[in-house]
C-alpha cells in the first residue's frame, strides 16, 4: 500500500480550503499594490552600460508606477533619475526612449533642465516674481546601482537602501 504525501501534510498552516481569487483579478487590489508595494520598493530599470557617456539618458514608462521616469548621466558621470515632467506645466521633457543630450527642454515654454534635473533656464525669467530656480527643478526619484544594475524607488526616502533591500536574497553576489 502506497501512501501519497501531500504538501499540506508537511505544512498544515497552508490549509486545504479554496484560495481567494480577488487579489489576482480585482482592480482595487492592484491599486493598493501599486500604492503600498511598487511605489515604495526598488525596481530594476536598466544597466549602467546603457548610459556610458555624459548626456546619455533613457526613459522608462512604468505602468505600475503610473510614471514616466528619466534616467540620465550627468557631467560628473553620476546617474540621476527624475519624473519626465516639466515642473512648470507638467509637459514631457524627454520624448525619445533613449538618447544623448546636453540639457532637457520643455517644448511648451522652453524651460531648460541640466542632466541632474536642476532648472538652468527660464525664458523671460524676470516676469516671475521672487523666482528661485533652485526650487523648480525636476522631481527627483531615488536611484542606486547594484552590480551594474540600475534601480529606482519612487519613495523620496526609501525605508531600505538598495544594498539592504538586496541583502536577504543576494548577499555574497557583489562583484
Amino acid at each position: 500500500m502506497t501512501h501519497t504525501v501531500r504538501l499540506h501534510d508537511h505544512y498544515p498552516e497552508l490549509g486545504t480550503g479554496t484560495i481567494a481569487v480577488a487579489p489576482y483579478i480585482d482592480p482595487a487590489y492592484y491599486q493598493l499594490e501599486k500604492k503600498y508595494i511598487f511605489k515604495k520598493t526598488w525596481l530594476h530599470v536598466g544597466r549602467v552600460e546603457e548610459l556610458p557617456k555624459v548626456g546619455d539618458y533613457m526613459v522608462r514608462d512604468i505602468a505600475v508606477l503610473d510614471s514616466s521616469i528619466v534616467i540620465a548621466r550627468d557631467r560628473k558621470k553620476d546617474l540621476h533619475a527624475f519624473h519626465n515632467v516639466c515642473s512648470h506645466r507638467l509637459n514631457k521633457i524627454a520624448y525619445e526612449p533613449q538618447g544623448n543630450t546636453r540639457k532637457f527642454f520643455c517644448k511648451f515654454h522652453g524651460w531648460a533642465y541640466d542632466l541632474d534635473g536642476s532648472l538652468s533656464g527660464v525664458p523671460d525669467e524676470k516676469s516671475f516674481m521672487d523666482f528661485d530656480k533652485k526650487c523648480h527643478g525636476l522631481t527627483p526619484v531615488s536611484i542606486d546601482t547594484w552590480n551594474g544594475f540600475i534601480f529606482i524607488n519612487l519613495d523620496p526616502n526609501p525605508a531600505l537602501s538598495l544594498k539592504d533591500f538586496m541583502e536577504p536574497v543576494y548577499a555574497g553576489f557583489e562583484t
